[in-house]
Protein backbone atom coordinates (compact mmCIF):
# COMPACT_ATOMS: atom_id res chain seq x y z
CA UNK A 1 0.00 0.00 0.00
CA UNK A 2 1.41 3.36 -1.06
CA UNK A 3 1.23 6.02 1.64
CA UNK A 4 1.66 9.68 0.90
CA UNK A 5 3.81 11.78 3.24
CA UNK A 6 0.62 13.37 4.57
CA UNK A 7 -0.59 10.17 6.23
CA UNK A 8 0.87 8.29 9.13
CA UNK A 9 0.23 5.08 11.05
CA UNK A 10 1.35 3.94 14.45
CA UNK A 11 1.30 0.39 15.80
CA UNK A 12 -1.43 1.39 18.26
CA UNK A 13 -3.43 3.02 15.44
CA UNK A 14 -3.03 1.03 12.22
CA UNK A 15 -5.38 3.28 10.26
CA UNK A 16 -3.79 6.17 8.36
CA UNK A 17 -4.72 9.69 9.39
CA UNK A 18 -3.73 13.14 8.31
CA UNK A 19 -0.47 14.43 9.76
CA UNK A 20 -2.32 17.67 10.50
CA UNK A 21 -3.54 17.44 14.08
CA UNK A 22 -7.31 17.70 14.54
CA UNK A 23 -8.52 21.02 15.81
CA UNK A 24 -8.62 21.14 19.58
CA UNK A 25 -12.20 20.64 20.76
CA UNK A 26 -11.96 23.63 23.09
CA UNK A 27 -10.80 25.95 20.29
CA UNK A 28 -13.56 24.62 18.06
CA UNK A 29 -16.14 25.33 20.76
CA UNK A 30 -14.63 28.79 21.30
CA UNK A 31 -14.92 29.53 17.57
CA UNK A 32 -18.59 28.51 17.73
CA UNK A 33 -19.14 30.81 20.72
CA UNK A 34 -17.51 33.73 18.91
CA UNK A 35 -19.53 33.14 15.75
CA UNK A 36 -22.75 32.88 17.77
CA UNK A 37 -22.01 36.10 19.63
CA UNK A 38 -21.11 37.93 16.42
CA UNK A 39 -24.22 36.83 14.61
CA UNK A 40 -26.38 37.76 17.56
CA UNK A 41 -24.90 41.24 17.01
CA UNK A 42 -25.62 40.99 13.28
CA UNK A 43 -29.24 40.20 14.07
CA UNK A 44 -29.47 43.10 16.50
CA UNK A 45 -28.10 45.49 13.89
CA UNK A 46 -30.42 44.27 11.13
CA UNK A 47 -33.43 44.25 13.43
CA UNK A 48 -36.75 44.16 11.63
CA UNK A 49 -35.49 45.94 8.52
CA UNK A 50 -34.72 42.75 6.59
CA UNK A 51 -34.75 39.01 6.88
CA UNK A 52 -31.65 36.95 6.12
CA UNK A 53 -31.95 34.02 3.71
CA UNK A 54 -30.86 30.64 5.03
CA UNK A 55 -28.14 30.33 2.36
CA UNK A 56 -26.69 33.66 3.46
CA UNK A 57 -26.57 32.57 7.10
CA UNK A 58 -24.88 29.28 6.16
CA UNK A 59 -22.30 31.05 4.00
CA UNK A 60 -21.52 33.67 6.64
CA UNK A 61 -21.24 31.03 9.35
CA UNK A 62 -18.89 28.78 7.36
CA UNK A 63 -16.81 31.68 6.06
CA UNK A 64 -16.31 33.48 9.37
CA UNK A 65 -16.07 30.37 11.53
CA UNK A 66 -13.08 29.26 9.43
CA UNK A 67 -11.49 32.73 9.77
CA UNK A 68 -12.13 32.88 13.51
CA UNK A 69 -10.81 29.36 14.07
CA UNK A 70 -7.69 30.20 12.07
CA UNK A 71 -7.20 33.29 14.23
CA UNK A 72 -7.60 31.25 17.41
CA UNK A 73 -5.00 28.77 16.17
CA UNK A 74 -2.53 31.52 15.20
CA UNK A 75 -3.00 34.01 18.03
CA UNK A 76 -4.68 32.13 20.85
CA UNK A 77 -7.93 33.03 22.54
CA UNK A 78 -8.14 36.78 23.02
CA UNK A 79 -11.92 36.88 22.71
CA UNK A 80 -12.58 38.57 26.04
CA UNK A 81 -10.21 41.43 25.16
CA UNK A 82 -11.43 41.72 21.54
CA UNK A 83 -15.16 41.20 22.03
CA UNK A 84 -16.26 44.85 21.88
CA UNK A 85 -14.28 45.58 18.71
CA UNK A 86 -15.29 42.34 17.04
CA UNK A 87 -19.01 42.76 17.72
CA UNK A 88 -18.75 46.35 16.43
CA UNK A 89 -17.49 44.93 13.12
CA UNK A 90 -20.48 42.54 13.17
CA UNK A 91 -22.67 45.66 13.12
CA UNK A 92 -20.68 46.93 10.12
CA UNK A 93 -21.26 43.58 8.37
CA UNK A 94 -24.99 43.87 9.01
CA UNK A 95 -25.21 47.47 7.80
CA UNK A 96 -23.33 46.65 4.61
CA UNK A 97 -25.58 43.63 3.97
CA UNK A 98 -28.70 45.77 4.44
CA UNK A 99 -27.30 48.34 2.02
CA UNK A 100 -26.47 45.68 -0.58
CA UNK A 101 -29.99 44.24 -0.29
CA UNK A 102 -31.44 47.62 -1.25
CA UNK A 103 -35.21 47.52 -1.62
CA UNK A 104 -35.40 43.72 -1.43
CA UNK A 105 -37.03 42.39 1.74
CA UNK A 106 -34.20 39.96 2.50
CA UNK A 107 -30.44 39.62 2.46
CA UNK A 108 -29.46 36.86 0.07
CA UNK A 109 -26.15 35.00 -0.23
CA UNK A 110 -24.80 37.44 -2.83
CA UNK A 111 -25.47 40.41 -0.52
CA UNK A 112 -23.89 38.51 2.39
CA UNK A 113 -20.77 37.84 0.33
CA UNK A 114 -20.52 41.48 -0.76
CA UNK A 115 -20.86 42.62 2.85
CA UNK A 116 -18.09 40.19 3.86
CA UNK A 117 -15.94 41.69 1.11
CA UNK A 118 -16.65 45.16 2.49
CA UNK A 119 -15.53 44.02 5.94
CA UNK A 120 -12.34 42.58 4.42
CA UNK A 121 -11.67 45.90 2.65
CA UNK A 122 -12.31 47.78 5.90
CA UNK A 123 -9.86 45.51 7.69
CA UNK A 124 -7.23 46.00 5.02
CA UNK A 125 -7.50 49.77 5.44
CA UNK A 126 -7.51 49.57 9.24
CA UNK A 127 -4.50 47.27 9.16
CA UNK A 128 -2.47 50.02 7.50
CA UNK A 129 -3.35 52.54 10.21
CA UNK A 130 -2.00 52.78 13.69
CA UNK A 131 -3.58 54.30 16.78
CA UNK A 132 -5.49 57.51 16.11
CA UNK A 133 -5.82 56.73 12.41
CA UNK A 134 -2.16 57.46 11.61
CA UNK A 135 -0.76 55.50 8.71
CA UNK A 136 1.80 52.86 9.70
CA UNK A 137 4.95 52.29 7.69
CA UNK A 138 4.17 48.56 7.78
CA UNK A 139 1.91 46.22 9.69
CA UNK A 140 3.98 43.83 11.75
CA UNK A 141 2.73 40.63 13.32
CA UNK A 142 2.88 42.06 16.84
CA UNK A 143 0.56 44.97 16.08
CA UNK A 144 -3.04 44.06 16.79
CA UNK A 145 -5.28 44.74 13.83
CA UNK A 146 -8.57 46.40 14.56
CA UNK A 147 -11.14 43.65 15.26
CA UNK A 148 -8.58 40.94 14.65
CA UNK A 149 -10.97 37.99 14.46
CA UNK A 150 -12.58 39.48 11.37
CA UNK A 151 -9.47 40.99 9.93
CA UNK A 152 -6.69 38.46 10.18
CA UNK A 153 -6.19 36.43 6.99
Amino acid sequence: MDRSPQTACTPADPHPRSSVEPVDALLSATADTIVNDCFFSVGQAIGGRKTVDFDAVVWWREHFRAKFLHTLLRRGDTWQQDRDRVTAVAHLLAERAVRHAGERPSIDRACAMKAAGDVAAYCALRGLRGPGGRRRAHADSTSPLHAGYWCLP
